[in-house]
């Protein structure tokens, strides 16, 4: 069987695909993987021994008359591209995660009658899964009612990095320490912004000496941070990213974090209490919407900053954090329901879908 994913951009898009080519590889497929080049996609295929190779996109909202140009020329290079791509390939299916460089490989897929899942990682839809999910044989959601009910739409919750699942049964990794860890995750989008309001938040905090702070500061900010902590004299760790995750969720008490889709599945996977500060220029809001998921649940805090950083902003995170870090019965009491939040096997779900369907069809 020839597997052809199609993922790139962001981590977000990224990591589901990546569990699921992994699924279909441990069965003996082919992966074929379509990407950007110079990218964390494509560093993930060569790490895994997948094909690889690249198209050219960019996105079209809210972008200026000249970029939304550029957007357009692009998709119709990327259509002739993946057209030669998929004649060449010749995959049983092609499996797409989001983003505007699926639109190429996905409509050429239903086009050439090649079976197409998508799968959105956000309770709000893009517009590249909104448009595919008219062409696809099956909408995978990784929120409840994410698109519209119908015969193909399925919610099968997030696929979470299997090493993150495998270091929540490791005892070794669990936080028997009498500190108080706090995992702040800037993430790749943003982190300045919310950086900031960090740092203005904790600056007020007089007694750090039972705190440990690690900190995914992302790749503009970690000089800044690493004085920053210094200066407090507080035990931090500092990095632009973190590469064990794993381990990172498993000894921490409390996460701050944006609330990206798959964080939200990580927390919840985790079983980790959490304040969220969506980015507050995401397209939609849609990291809002993925925020109350985990507060409706009541396993997070959800906090909507401006798109400035103002001192109120990091008044009220300070607040919650204050009042989280010293009640350890309300962190406890979240991420118990965090952990009814998690959906189980979700990698499996897809992986056993996709197969029925393809029996189905052949």
């Amino acid at each position: 069987m020839k597997a052809l994913i199609v993922a790139g951009g962001t981590g977000g898009h990224i990591y589901p695909a990546l569990e699921v080519a992994r699924a279909f590889n441990d069965s003996g497929a082919e992966i074929h993987w379509i990407g950007k080049d110079q990218s964390l996609e494509k560093e993930i295929c060569y790490q895994e021994n997948f094909n690889f190779y690249r198209i050219k996109s960019e996105g079209f909202r809210n972008k200026s008359f000249i970029k939304k140009l550029i957007s357009v020329i692009l998709l119709q290079l990327s259509l002739i591209h993946s057209f030669l791509l998929l004649i060449r390939i010749k995959p049983d299916f092609v499996f797409c995660c989001g983003g505007y460089i699926t639109l190429g490989p996905g409509l050429l897929s239903a086009f050439l009658r090649i079976p197409l899942f998508i799968h959105e990682q956000n309770s709000i839809p893009g517009t590249a899964n909104k448009f595919l999910s008219h062409f696809s044989d099956y909408v995978f959601e990784g929120f409840p009612s994410a698109f519209k009910e119908s015969g193909k739409t399925v919610f099968v919750g997030n696929p979470v990095r299997r090493e993150i699942i495998a270091s929540q049964y490791e005892k070794s990794n669990s936080n028997n320490s009498k500190e108080f860890n706090l995992l702040i995750l800037g993430g790749s989008q943003g982190s300045q912004q919310l950086n900031s309001i960090l740092m203005t938040a904790l600056s007020k905090i007089e007694d750090f000496s039972d705190w440990r702070i690690t900190h995914q500061t992302g790749k503009e900010d970690e000089e800044r941070l690493q004085g920053f902590y210094s200066d407090l004299n507080v035990k931090s760790l500092v990095v632009p990213f973190i590469n064990d995750m794993g381990s990172a969720y498993s000894s921490a008490d409390l996460v701050i974090s944006r609330a990206g889709a798959m964080t939200i599945a990580e927390l919840a996977v985790s079983n980790k209490a959490s304040i969220l500060l969506p980015f507050p220029w995401a397209t939609d809001n849609h990291q809002y919407y993925n925020a109350m998921y985990l507060k409706e649940n009541g396993a997070a805090e959800v906090l909507m900053t401006n798109t400035s950083i103002s001192l109120s902003d990091s008044t009220r995170l300070l607040n919650i954090l204050l009042e989280l870090s010293s009640n350890t019965k309300k962190r406890l009491s979240m991420a118990d329901s965090a952990k009814l939040c998690s959906v189980p096997e979700v990698t499996d779900k897809i992986y056993k879908l996709i197969n029925e369907s393809i029996k189905k069809i052949s």
